[in-house]
């Protein structure tokens, strides 16, 4: 009999865990992460991972929360969720596809909750999981590789290597503008000794207990993702700055003089940093995507040799956080411009020209081959899914001569200065556009902004020069 009712418990758990979901399109996100307290144990050797920990979530609307959906990566599995106070909580799990993106698969879990969490409340539950990680390259996201291995083993928020308090649809989720609220975090690793883990927040603690060291890291400003990658890294450091790098040390600490150079720099142009905690760059593999956060970047190897990459990603820090739901992300065509930019003025006269003229070229072919981009205004590139970098790029460049370095320099260091705290949506960026700039950059704005007129110029256009004689 015993043998018969574990059979029906794994069979049921097996159903549990492959059903498909109905009627998430209907809810409503209620809950988001205010907390995370996590312990991995990495198994390196047989490539898999354990954490255990709490999580804390505060209820945003102004209805009772009844559940509390996670999702987790499709091979990650939930072996027991209690409260607080150690009880058990009912829940369950599913690997399902995403409403909007089906080859997407994640563990989707679903907290029942014995009493409701009132609007505005906080709920504290304990969780532990279990699994491996095999990456999502056959979701076309080719750079998420993430595995525990060997050589390298990452932990992120692309690969849901942690739970995400969200439903597996992007709708849903966009709606309750779940990216606009922060969390901390104070999470453990535990890993063979001779094995470094990487992280943007304060490290708390090192410590070693035979062949294991497990080390502590808290965030340093409210997070909005987690980034922590293993591997046999060497440490650098100067001031506030940190790079974790396989490159030689020759190599390393030049990188690392170039950050406190760009930052130095930027400040001069932008002002100062609302914050000064200092920033780490962590080194990953080639194709493993840069990201970055409010106090580190993860780049890849050919950033960690290519100095130039610095410039984009350091520039983002002079960024607001979007009140978009379908953010065109402005912030990646100006990061695209200020590296250009960046490197005319330090190191490569005449690289600002080259590289406008390339980029007006590669745009010319994007268009030829996806029509959405000659009818899609460049608010509307969040909401199509379209690559806002390289025609991002090239408004800047016309902004910027049109305004001159001066004012340019003062209304992108202006706007940072005022909407740091509050976050602004990309019509209000515009707006401080027009009313500060004492050129007049209306049509500028109309044509690039608010519609896709732009696509006929630029199609029509034989170089950079022609397109900017246009609107001066």
């Amino acid at each position: 009999m015993k043998i018969l009712i574990s059979a029906t418990i794994i069979i049921f758990t097996m159903i549990s865990f492959f059903v498909k979901s109905d009627g998430i399109g209907q809810k409503q996100l209620k809950v988001v992460a205010t907390q995370y307290n996590l312990n991995y144990k990495l198994d390196i050797a047989n490539k898999i991972m354990g954490a255990s920990g709490s999580i804390t979530v505060s209820n945003i609307s102004n209805k009772d929360a009844l559940h509390i959906p996670l999702r987790l990566y499709r091979m990650l599995s939930v072996s027991k969720i209690n409260d607080s106070n150690g009880n058990k909580l009912a829940f369950n799990q599913q690997v399902i596809g995403n409403d909007e993106w089906p080859v997407l698969q994640t563990n989707y879990i679903e907290i029942s909750l014995p009493t409701p969490i009132k609007p505005a409340q906080s709920y504290t539950f304990e969780i532990d999981f279990s699994g491996a990680l095999r990456g999502y390259t056959e979701t076309d996201m080719l750079y998420v590789k993430d595995s525990i291995d060997e050589n390298f083993s990452i932990v992120r928020m692309d690969a849901f290597a942690y739970p995400l308090i969200t439903y597996p649809n992007d709708s849903v989720n966009r709606d309750a503008k779940f990216w606009l609220y922060h969390y901390d975090y104070d999470v453990t690793f535990t890993v063979p000794v001779d094995y470094v883990v990487a992280n943007g927040g304060e490290l708390i603690s090192k410590t070693e207990k035979k062949d294991k060291v497990i080390y502590r890291y808290k965030n340093k400003l409210p997070a909005w993702r987690m980034d922590f990658a293993i591997a046999r890294y060497q440490v650098y450091s100067k001031d506030r700055y940190t790079v974790f790098s396989w490159e030689s040390k020759d190599s390393s600490e030049k990188l690392l003089d170039q950050i406190v150079n760009t930052v130095t720099l930027y400040t001069k142009w932008f002002g100062p940093l609302k914050h000064k905690l200092g920033y780490t760059f962590i080194e990953v593999p080639e194709n493993y995507g840069a990201q970055a956060d409010i106090t580190s970047v993860i780049q890849d190897a050919v950033g960690f040799k290519e100095f130039d990459r610095v410039y984009h990603e350091i520039s983002h820090q002079w960024n607001v956080k979007s009140l978009d739901k379908y953010s065109p992300r402005w912030n990646e065509g100006l990061a695209s411009f200020l590296e250009e930019l960046t490197l005319e003025l330090t190191s490569r006269p005449g690289q600002l020209d080259v590289s406008t003229e390339e980029t007006i070229l590669e745009l010319k072919k994007v268009f030829s081959n996806n029509k959405k981009y000659q009818s899609t205004p460049f608010l509307d590139y969040g909401k199509e899914g379209l690559n806002s970098y390289s025609v991002g790029m090239i408004f800047f460049r016309i902004l910027y001569d049109l305004m001159g370095q001066d004012e340019f320099n003062k209304v992108i260091g202006g706007f940072y200065q005022k909407y740091y705290e509050s976050g602004a949506t990309s019509r209000t960026f515009i707006s401080y556009l027009i009313k500060h700039s004492h050129a007049d950059i209306n049509q500028l704005i109309d044509e690039w902004v608010n519609s896709a007129e732009f696509a006929k110029l630029l199609e029509a256009s034989e170089n950079y020069k022609q397109i900017l004689t246009y609107y001066k």
